[in-house]
């Protein structure tokens, strides 16, 4: 029997085909909405080989990342993750999957975005918010396509298969993985964790002329306490870009597989922001996660035993790679 994903990309195939004269029109894959999720295959991978890397990109800046590498040694896909706004690297359950992607022969690249206000001194707090003020989309975009390249480059090297380069993230990290994804000729797939489907979306309540006046926006930070400044640069930076930043058109040019997975209980980035990118892109597939909030239910710092929810996310997500 065919799998779920297998059967997309016949419909896929389906697109280009022709029969008896008539072009088969390809029907909208059906949202999955997984009862049980998985929990025997979540566990630590002892095998994996973690190697810091320091990726050079603009303004003399270096991108910390970690490189997870699987005890296969040849051809194996690799997942880049990207992290949202207010997230990093080391966040929550992030560290968590390349314990559970390297068991089944896949690497993993996790990064810190050079300004998110997080250094490697102190990899979980926010100690440099003065960098998290000047951050930009275009910034975190070109950062992204940076790791790409040097992914892509050095693919050989680490037995990564640079045919199977796969871009994911999450929240606004996964609207970063869209967009990033439709204009790099490297990547063969996109998975998006409960992204946003406009980067305007994220500032809707914000006081827009209060913020130009002041030049900068008070954020506050609910788990730390602490109020972040963003200069009203993102936002002319976001106004100056609006059409080359669309999210929802970057995922309707999308020529490869997209992955969306949203929960239902979402309130900081409600489910209808992937059901547009889901309308926008007919061939991505959109899993409706029941009882999943907007982190999969998953704290910082992780429990020890994810919730159902993030395994359940990571085991969708492993099974769409490897597919």
């Amino acid at each position: 029997m065919h799998s779920y994903f297998a059967r997309v990309a016949e419909l896929a195939d389906a697109l280009v085909s022709n029969t008896n004269g008539v072009t088969l029109v390809p029907v909208r894959a059906r949202p999955r909405v997984l009862k049980k999720p998985c929990h025997s295959r979540l566990f630590l991978c002892i095998m994996a080989e973690k190697i810091h890397l320091e990726i050079p990109v603009a303004e003399s800046q270096r991108i910390n990342a970690h490189l997870f590498l699987p005890e296969k040694e040849i051809d194996v896909p690799v997942f880049i993750f990207c992290h949202g706004f207010k997230g990093f690297r080391d966040w929550g359950f992030f560290p968590r999957i390349a314990d559970y992607f390297c068991c089944e022969n896949v690497a993993v690249i996790t990064f810190n975005h050079t300004f998110n206000g997080v250094d490697e001194a102190h990899p979980t707090d926010f100690t440099r918010l003065d960098l998290f003020a000047q951050n930009t989309v275009t910034r975190e975009l070109s950062e992204i396509q940076s790791v790409i390249n040097w992914v892509h480059n050095q693919a050989e090297a680490f037995g990564i298969d640079s045919d199977r380069i796969i871009l994911g993230g999450h929240s606004r990290g996964g609207a970063n993985a869209i967009v990033a994804a439709s204009t790099s000729k490297f990547i063969s797939k996109v998975v998006a964790w409960a992204p946003v489907a406009h980067y305007a979306s994220m500032f809707a309540s914000a006081d827009l002329k209060k913020w130009e006046k002041e030049g900068v926006l008070i954020i506050p930070n609910a788990r730390t306490g602490q109020q972040m400044p963003l200069n009203y640069a993102y936002w002319q930076n976001l106004i100056v870009n609006e059409e080359k930043y669309n999210v929802m058109e970057a995922a309707g040019s999308l020529q490869i597989p997209l992955l969306l997975i949203h929960g239902l209980d979402d309130k900081s980035v409600p489910l209808v922001h992937s059901e547009r990118l889901h309308n926008e892109c007919w061939h991505a597939l959109l899993v409706k996660m029941e009882n999943a909030d907007h982190t999969f239910n998953t704290p910082h710092p992780a429990p020890e035993k994810l919730p159902a929810q993030a395994v359940e996310l990571l085991t969708n997500t492993l099974e769409f790679i490897l597919d």
